[in-house]
Formats: C-alpha cells, sequence, structure tokens
C-alpha cells in the first residue's frame, strides 16, 4: 500500500504546529519550581516532573499537531544531551521565544515585520548578548556547602542533596556522578575505583551474590573482543584452547567480554563454573561506542584487545589476557577494577591524552559529554549515588530527580551558579531594551514559577542554578523556536487510524 502524506500549507499548517507545540509546553511547564506539578507516566508507572522524559512520552493523534511538539521537544532533548539537565526550562523558554517570535511573520494575509531570515540573526545577536551577562553574574563555587545547595535546588530533596552535593566535592570539578536505583530503604554513595560498561552478563543464572543480584569475580584474567562467541565447536574450542593456557601460568578464572554468546556458549560457561578447573564468566561487551570503550578497558586492565575488524579468535594468546583486581557485574552494566601500579597508570595517561585529543575535535556535543565522563572515569573513577526509598514510586521519582541533579551539580562546580528559580534570566531581561525579542520570554521562568506558587513565596539567596545549564537550555531553546516559528507549512506521514475512529468520523472505507 503507498505511503499517503499529509499537506498543510500557510495558516492551517501554523495552526495545528502551534496547537502542537503549546500542549507539550503547557504540560512540561507545570513541572517547573518546587510547587510543580508531577507527571504520572506509563512507561515504568512512575511519577516525575523530569522535562525531557514527559516529552518523550507525549504523543497526539493529529499528525501535524505532533509535529509542532516534536519541533519544540528538540529543545529539550538536545539540553539533556549536552548538560543532562534543563530541559523543563528550555521547553518553556522554547516555546515562550515561539510565540514572541511568530508576531513578526506574516500571518492571516497580514505581512510580516520581518523576514524569517532577520528573525534568525536577531534571535541569534540577542542570545549570545544574554549569554555574556548570565557569565557576569556567574559566582565560581568555592565551598561544599555552597555545591551542596546546587545539589538540593536541582534535587528537591535535602537529604539526597547533601549525599550528591558531598560526593562530587570529594570527587573534584571534573569528577563523575552516577545516580542509580537501590533496593535499600535509604540513599548512600559508593566511591569506585574503576571503570563502568553499559552492558553484562546475558543470564541471571550467573549471579553469586544473591542480595546484590550481581557477578562478582576477584582477581580474574581479562580478555577483550568485539568477536561474538557463538559456535559451541569451532568457537568454544578456541576459548578453551586459550583457558587450557591460561591455567598452565597458574590463572583459575577468566573474564571474557565479547561483542555477543549465543545461549549455547552461555550453558557452556555455566557448566565450566560448576565443573571446570578454569572458571569462565562471561560478561557482553559495551553496547554504546563498543569499540572505543573497549579500548578504555584495555588502559585500565590490559592485554590485548581483539577488534572483530582485524582479528578472529585464533589470534588469541594468553599473553593477551589483561587483569582485574575485581568484577561486578549485573544485568545491564559491570564495573571492573585494575591494579594500581605503574604500567596500569602509564596506559591510563595515554589513552586520557588520545580521549582528550579527540576531543578538541569532536562535532557532536553528545560526543564530547560522552568523552568527558570517559576521561574522568579513567582519571578518577567515580561514585555511585544509590537513590533508596521504603516506597518504590518514591524511589523511581527521587531517581529521576537524582540524574538531573548529578548532572547539575557538576556543572555548576564547572562555570559557576547565577541566582535561581528564573531570576538571573529576569534581572537581564530587565536591563534588556524594550524592542529586544527575547525581553519577554526571559521572564517565563521566573512567571512560571511563582504562578504554581503560594503567594509568600519568597526566593532565598541560597537558591541558585548552574550557570552552564541556563546558557545551553537558552541556546537550544532558541535554535529550535526561531526554525520553528518560520515554518509555513508541514509534510508528514498519514498515521494509520483505529476502526472506531473511521466509523465515528463516517469515512468510507472502500477509499
Amino acid at each position: 500500500m503507498a505511503i499517503r502524506k499529509i499537506i498543510a500549507i500557510g495558516v492551517e499548517a501554523r495552526n495545528k504546529l502551534t496547537k502542537g507545540a503549546q500542549i507539550l509546553a503547557e504540560a512540561v511547564s507545570s513541572t517547573l519550581g518546587p510547587y510543580g506539578a508531577n507527571f504520572f507516566l506509563e512507561k515504568g508507572h512512575r511519577p516525575t516532573n523530569d522535562g525531557v522524559k514527559i516529552a518523550r512520552e507525549m504523543s497526539l493523534t493529529d499528525e501535524v499537531e505532533n509535529l509542532g511538539m516534536f519541533a519544540l521537544r528538540e529543545a529539550a532533548i538536545k539540553t539533556n544531551d549536552e548538560v543532562g539537565d534543563g530541559t523543563t526550562t528550555a521547553i518553556t523558554l522554547a516555546w515562550s521565544i515561539y510565540k514572541e517570535a511568530s508576531r513578526f511573520l506574516s500571518k492571516d494575509g497580514v505581512v510580516g515585520k520581518k523576514t524569517p531570515a532577520e528573525l534568525v540573526k536577531q534571535i541569534e545577536k540577542e542570545r549570545k548578548e544574554i549569554t555574556e551577562k548570565l557569565k557576569e553574574q556567574s559566582v565560581t563555587i568555592t565551598t561544599k556547602e555552597e555545591l551542596i545547595n546546587s545539589a538540593r535546588v536541582a534535587v528537591e530533596d535535602r537529604d539526597l542533596g547533601d549525599l550528591i552535593g558531598s560526593a562530587q566535592w570529594e570527587l573534584g570539578k571534573d569528577g563523575l556522578l552516577l545516580a542509580e536505583e537501590t533496593a535499600e530503604r535509604e540513599s548512600s554513595v559508593e566511591r569506585v575505583k574503576g571503570i563502568r560498561i553499559d552492558n553484562g552478563f546475558g543470564t541471571s543464572q550467573l549471579v553469586n551474590n544473591v542480595e546484590k543480584q550481581t557477578l562478582e569475580v576477584d582477581d580474574t584474567k581479562i580478555l577483550l573482543t568485539t568477536i561474538t562467541i557463538k559456535d559451541i565447536v569451532n568457537d568454544w574450542q578456541k576459548v578453551g584452547r586459550l583457558v587450557e593456557s591460561a591455567a598452565k601460568s597458574g590463572s583459575s578464572r577468566v573474564t571474557i567480554i565479547a561483542r555477543a554468546w549465543s545461549d549455547d556458549t552461555i550453558r557452556a560457561c555455566l557448566e565450566n563454573i560448576n565443573k571446570g578447573a578454569v572458571k569462565i564468566y562471561p560478561i557482553s561487551a559495551p553496547y554504546t561506542d563498543m569499540q572505543e570503550r573497549m579500548k578504555d578497558l584495555q588502559a585500565v586492565l590490559g592485554g590485548e584487545f581483539y577488534d572483530s575488524e582485524n582479528s578472529t579468535l585464533d589470534d588469541l594468546r594468553v599473553d593477551g589476557l589483561g587483569q582485574a583486581q575485581k568484577v561486578v557485574a549485573r544485568r545491564y552494566d559491570a564495573i571492573f577494577t585494575g591494579k594500581n601500579d605503574v604500567l596500569t597508570q602509564a596506559r591510563i595517561q595515554k589513552r586520557v591524552a588520545e580521549l582528550k585529543e579527540k576531543l578538541t575535535g569532536s562535532a557532536s556535543e553528545f560526543e564530547k559529554k560522552s568523552i568527558q565522563e570517559r576521561i574522568a572515569q579513567l582519571e578518577n573513577g567515580f561514585s555511585l549515588v544509590k537513590v533508596g526509598s521504603p516506597s518504590d514510586m518514591e524511589r523511581k521519582r527521587l531517581y529521576d530527580k537524582a540524574e538531573d541533579a548529578v548532572n547539575a551539580v557538576r556543572a555548576a562546580f564547572q562555570e559557576g551558579t547565577v541566582k535561581g528559580a528564573g531570576l538571573a534570566f529576569k534581572e537581564i531581561s530587565e536591563s534588556l531594551p524594550d524592542d529586544y525579542l527575547l525581553k519577554r520570554p526571559l521572564l517565563s521562568i521566573y512567571e512560571q514559577i511563582k504562578s504554581s506558587a503560594p503567594s509568600d513565596f519568597v526566593i532565598e539567596d541560597w537558591v541558585r542554578d548552574p550557570a552552564m545549564v541556563l546558557r545551553v537550555a537558552l541556546e537550544k531553546a532558541c535554535a529550535a523556536a526561531a526554525s520553528f516559528a518560520t515554518a509555513g507549512g508541514a509534510i508528514v506521514q498519514e498515521e494509520p487510524k483505529p476502526l472506531d475512529m473511521l466509523l465515528k468520523n463516517n469515512v468510507n472505507l472502500k477509499d
């Protein structure tokens, strides 16, 4: 069947695009501030006020309206990719900027005051000026208490804010702090000297710590490869020969990180763990940036990296195995701790230098953020903020806040803070000439927060926001709003309609 396209032009297109954007903006903006609303999401059955999570779950039945919603949502996604926080601010700003910008364009037969190109140029010029004013307002964090205050603002929970702020202070400006859920009733922080990947074991039968539901292996040889180990005859025999050689050299455990495993080879590992002289533990390779992260692991653990692009299982050698002091793996992640010796430090320093060189030439903000986090892990390890609560729903809500907070606190430490709750943008707005397009939109954050708060609500002096987060949120909001405001038409694929909707609209099913 041919794909049908919906084509909307002029006023019809703009009205529908605007309606979709408005629905998203009003929903997400209502969560801003300490008195903001939570949304209950079907996915994960969780309450959250995380802007980008809410935006990703929203979908409208009208295709053109949906397109408008997606256009505005881009501001949140791009902000999240770069700084991991400020997504609600980005959407609120983007909607307010769009409304202001659209007044200058032609509509309903009225000739516009500016061309689309002029509008985009003006928004960008004003954004740069406002960014400079933000930098002038920014105050460097110099004490642990200031950093804790930043964490409390972001996470909206005093105790969890104390944990997050203290942990980041210990790690330093570039230290990596990660949030994860825990079954414990209370939250805690664990400092980890090692490197983490976003993949783990392939079956729960490998769990040897029942309480934590983890696979834990001490003092183990490590094989790093992006080859899939699937053939129980050929592949397994080649692995077997390597393990036999390892046994002769005195090793009793070999952990293999491979691209993927078949059910047969996983079963063979389980049998080997129960009966073999040398235990073989299977881990799946990193899911994101597999080859690059394997090189990170090689720096920490040593040995050779057998890349499937230029190696086969026939190339495996016992002197190509690395060494881990400890491996802790779960279903979807694993942490590896290497030796703390001169050779390991030299490998890590060389790898960090390579990554820093890549960082200077990287074009994608998402990629830059990822590389910076990997460098932080290699240099300092990382800390885990384990978010706990007696209630599953409350734990999920706190985890979403902690995810934002760990990013916000790091940003605050790196670029300083400005007055919070929209006050920084408000003060800048009041200093701008009346003809500035962004003058009114800058008030939107403060006004939204005040609108949901009691009449006697006062923003205290210690409430401050990361300058970096506001800077990036404004940048992405301006970009999304500028391109969206200039749209005079839309082309989108028509989605299949449910039968009951067709009957309700008297559609001839023979057409």
